[in-house]
């Protein structure tokens, strides 16, 4: 049997699209570890807000009762060519990210993947609940206190990619979940390896002057002028200025004590992301330093990324539809809780780490598409088709549907 997702009873179709939301199906799928499982699943209604279109998400239950969330391209998104490579970048780089920080305290940062299948019409990747609500969806200001654990987890996720060779070039308020225990970073799919040429990526002011122009080498230090734009507009609640700080920045101390180096326009002229952590959360910095152990399947994932990239290689060759690859930048290859210290910041009581991983982002190289009015909503926040006032104020990845 094919893997992937099968509506049961009558009147199904391959993949559940005349069939009802909650009807029971066989899903198969790849976990982390490499294992082939089956299971009986129930799928809920698709969650607009949860990721970047094109890609959709929807709850899924388990017949033993486990719950969680399918990312999935809908079929007639697979075929394009741009989102199934940001899905299947998405992949590498969650599983990278479990393999290097799962069990730790730094785990409840990311996503936690839980299986995936590329190798059916509608690819998708299944992911334990996410925490708590985006940034872009908050209603009520931050305190403080709050502004200080968004900030610190913020800069931690972009050193721990730093650490393992990524840097994630779609941080945004849509990204960044957070809730009481911190935050989470989404958007796995707009991470690509440190040191590739950049190509134009993202929108301002949270994407990097370099960064959209496609000029130079991807820098972590890209990634935190995209923290520093996602601090400026949750403490202010306006966009920064999108080439340099902020006129504003002086009269929010906030930030500006902090983060004023990461507003600079050239990123040689920002701290790197290990200099600005050892200032904000010199216990942390340590900690990352001592984390990661050598990974035995080192081997085996390069030749995966080799296999892959012969693939792509191929693809490349094979006449497309019209007008499909024109705006795709140059193949790129996919990319290869927190700990509880005390916060910072003088007479700040900042929550610590959560013990143990808990069970508007880009892609702006796209040609103009008919949905691009739910793209930037995603990233900015506000209501999207399919959401009514009764889903205010409950947590989009909560398990009650």
């Amino acid at each position: 049997m094919e893997r992937g997702d099968h509506a049961a009873g009558p009147g199904r179709t391959a993949h559940g699209t005349s069939v009802r939301q909650d009807a029971t199906r066989e899903l198969s799928f790849v976990s982390p570890q490499g294992d082939l499982h089956r299971v009986r699943a129930r799928f809920g209604p698709d969650r607009p807000r949860l990721v970047r279109p094109p890609a959709m998400a929807r709850p899924v239950r388990f017949e033993d009762g486990w719950q969680g969330f399918q990312v999935r391209l809908p079929e007639e998104a697979a075929a394009d060519r741009a989102a199934y490579s940001l899905l299947e970048a998405e992949i590498t780089t969650a599983l990278a990210l479990h393999r290097a920080y799962a069990g730790t305290r730094f785990g409840g940062l990311f996503p936690t993947p839980v299986g995936h299948d590329m190798n059916t019409p509608s690819p998708f990747l299944l992911y334990a609940v996410p925490r708590g609500r985006p940034l872009s969806g908050l209603t009520e200001g931050v305190s403080l206190a709050g502004q200080r654990v968004v900030e610190r987890d913020l800069v931690l996720a972009v050193r721990l990619m730093e650490v393992v060779g990524l840097v994630h070039r779609g941080i945004v308020p849509g990204a960044v979940r957070w809730d009481e225990h911190g935050v989470q970073v989404w958007d796995l799919g707009s991470v690509t390896r440190a040191g590739r040429a950049r190509v134009p990526y993202g929108i301002p002011p949270f994407a990097s002057p370099e960064q959209r122009a496609g000029v130079g080498a991807t820098d972590p230090r890209d990634a935190l002028w995209s923290v520093a734009q996602v601090m400026h507009q949750l403490v202010t609640g306006r966009p920064g200025s999108p080439d340099g700080p902020p006129p504003d920045l002086a009269a929010h101390r906030s930030i500006a004590d902090t983060l004023s180096p990461v507003f600079a326009r050239r990123s040689e002229d920002r701290p790197t992301p290990d200099a600005l952590l050892r200032t904000l959360v010199p216990e942390a910095a340590a900690e990352v330093a001592g984390v990661l152990l050598p990974d035995p399947l080192e081997q085996f994932r390069r030749e995966f990324d080799d296999t892959r990239r012969r693939k792509h290689t191929a693809l490349a060759r094979l006449p497309q539809p019209h007008g499909s690859l024109a705006s795709l930048p140059p193949e790129e290859d996919g990319p290869g809780g927190p700990g509880g210290g005390r916060g910072f910041g003088a007479g700040q009581d900042v929550p610590p780490y959560p013990t143990a991983p808990p069970m508007d982002a880009t892609g702006y190289e796209y040609e103009p598409r008919p949905d691009r009015g739910r793209l930037r909503t995603w990233i900015s926040g506000g209501r999207t088709s399919g959401n009514t006032g009764s889903d205010r104020g409950r947590p989009e990845g909560g398990s009650r549907r």
